[in-house]
Formats: structure tokens, sequence, C-alpha cells
């Protein structure tokens, strides 16, 4: 009679989590790239921004968003090299 492994449910779940962990760094990545972006075509006046909110935005909230992409790619390598 076959039994399960009990070890492969939470290799699962790490792998699980990896992938929560990538997804969230991409997506934050993509948006920190949008801001960038926007801050890029509002400095050269390509978008309807009277005040240069948009550029003082893009920038402050890229600046914030950095680390914590950078936190997300450093658990991501941690938990690649967990798995291994």
């Amino acid at each position: 009679m076959d039994v399960p492994d009990r070890s492969t449910g939470k290799g699962a779940l790490w792998t699980a989590l990896r992938w929560v962990v990538l997804g969230a760094f991409a997506c934050t990545a993509a948006v920190i790239a949008l801001l960038v972006g926007r801050a890029v075509l509002s400095a050269f006046g390509s978008v309807f921004d009277p005040h240069g909110y948009g550029m003082f935005a893009g920038i402050l909230f890229s600046v914030v968003l950095t680390p914590v992409a950078v936190a997300l790619w450093a658990l991501y390598r941690s938990l690649r090299r967990r798995g291994r």
C-alpha cells in the first residue's frame, strides 16, 4: 500500500509561496515602471499636467516602492535557495 509522503505538502506550500512572492515582485516592478514613465512624460511635457503633480507623485511613489521590490526579490531568492 502506498503511503503519501508528508513532505510533499510542505514543498508544495513553499513553491506556492515562492510563486506568490514572485508575482508580487512582478506587479511592484510594473507599477514602478509605469510611475517612472509617467514622471518622464510629465517632465517632457507630453502629458497635460499644469502643476507637475504627476511628476512628483511618480518620483515619490517610485522611491517608496523600490525598497519593497528589493525586499520581495531578496525574499524570492532566499525561498529559491531553500528549495534546493
